[in-house]
């Protein structure tokens, strides 16, 4: 139950993002709701199963690239998507490149907001005392 409920969170995060991006960049569009819908589910099960394999197969060449190489693959999976997915357009390769970094940077985004990712640093994490309390410490015993 709880990986249902994963997936169709990563699924709503999904379609949140991909409307987010939608109303940021011209080079994509969707022909109603129910293509947007029917995009981010179909990109949200591509993340979780044919982009782990895809990265794996692609490694070496990322490596050699310096992880460069990753927005490309980003892209070319986005527009496999917009072939499949009916009123869902993007306006070319580079166009689908600049739209996966656009979703890339948004869903970070949204994952934080709908904490879904935790953000080190944040409030709670990092207890201040401690570092005094040590500094302290070792302050008393040179005394």
């Amino acid at each position: 139950m709880l990986a249902l409920k994963r997936f169709f969170l990563l699924w709503l995060s999904t379609a949140l993002t991909l409307w987010i991006v939608d109303g940021l960049l011209d080079g994509l569009s969707f022909s109603g709701p129910e293509s947007l819908l029917l995009a981010s589910l179909v990109l949200a099960v591509f993340s979780l199963t044919l982009k782990p394999l895809l990265l794996l197969i692609a490694l070496p060449l990322t490596l050699f690239s310096f992880g460069l190489a990753l927005p490309l693959f980003n892209g070319l999976v986005l527009l496999g998507v917009a072939q499949m997915v009916p009123g869902f357009q993007i306006a070319g390769f580079w166009m689908g490149v600049l739209c996966a970094l656009a979703i890339s940077v948004v869903g970070a985004l949204v994952s934080i907001a709908t904490g879904q990712v935790r953000v080190w640093g944040r409030a709670g994490r990092f207890d201040h005392r401690v570092i005094d309390g040590e500094f302290k410490e070792k302050r008393s015993d040179q005394d």
